[in-house]
């Protein structure tokens, strides 16, 4: 797994694209994203799957054990001002959380400013 991160519209997905030869593509389910070989915009998947009222961490589980070789590009949304509405700070909290264990389980992350790499791990 690779994981690669960054601000909106700072180049994450082309950068990844370049790194690892996968074109990153935005999944709408979880099930597409567990045959994709490279998920785009993963903060909007963890977004999706919380408005379906599913379980973000269950899905990193199955990501994990069912496709573990994939590329994943998320934008960063934990930084900033921190959301009044309820659901907002959620789906901000469990996609920080979940992007946290993927970096975990990843042989490499990366985070993307201005579409320059930075390599974490």
């Amino acid at each position: 797994m690779m994981l690669f991160v960054g601000g909106q519209a700072q180049g994450q997905a082309e950068y990844a694209a370049a790194v690892t030869g996968h074109t990153p593509v935005p999944c709408a389910t979880p099930e597409e994203a567990l045959s994709s070989s490279a998920i785009d915009q993963f903060h909007l998947l963890c977004r999706a799957i919380l408005e379906q009222d599913g379980e973000v961490n269950a899905f990193v589980d199955r990501l994990l054990a069912e496709n573990p070789g994939v590329v994943v590009v998320s934008d960063e949304i934990g930084l900033g001002v921190v959301p009044m509405d309820p659901f907002e700070r959620r789906w901000r909290e469990e996609t920080g959380r979940a992007l946290c264990r993927l970096a975990a389980a990843s042989e490499r992350v990366e985070r993307v400013c201005c579409g320059l790499g930075v390599r974490l791990k």
